[in-house]
Parts: structure tokens; sequence; C-alpha cells
């Protein structure tokens, strides 16, 4: 896990177009399954992006129940 990933993963849902904010979205319901082949699956990156999320919506998104257990480990180990 990295800080830096998660920190970049916040940063870019925060100031992500509607296009940016979907595919994070979109990622985090699929999980495991790449969305976009040219894009991250870096699990700390896009445990950044549901921080921003829940900063900006106040709650969780829909997660896939594989990704949802990541989430939660790092909730609770991985966050600095």
């Amino acid at each position: 896990m990295s800080d830096q990933n998660r920190a970049e993963g916040k940063d870019h849902y925060a100031t992500g177009d509607a296009e940016t904010r979907a595919w994070f979205e979109d990622q985090w319901k699929r999980w495991p399954t790449r969305v976009h082949q040219e894009r991250t699956t870096n699990i700390s990156f896009h445990h950044g992006g549901v921080l921003a999320f829940r900063e900006i919506h106040g709650r969780d998104p829909e997660l896939s129940r594989d990704f949802r257990g990541h989430v939660a480990w790092l909730d609770k180990h991985g966050a600095a």
C-alpha cells in the first residue's frame, strides 16, 4: 500500500470531471474486473478515491464484495 497512491487517488476523484468519477465508481462496483484496460486498479489509489467520495457525498459508494473487503482493511490498517 502506498500513502502517495492513496493521496493521488483522493485528488483524482475530488478534482476529476464527471467521466473520471464515473470510471472510479464503475471500477469499484466491478472490482476486480478491470473496466478500462489502460487505467489502474491499484488498491491504494482506489481507496483514496473512496475517501474522497465519502467526503463529498457523506456516505460510502457502491462497492463490489471483493473491493469492500479491501476497503475495510485499508480503513482500519492502511490510512496514514
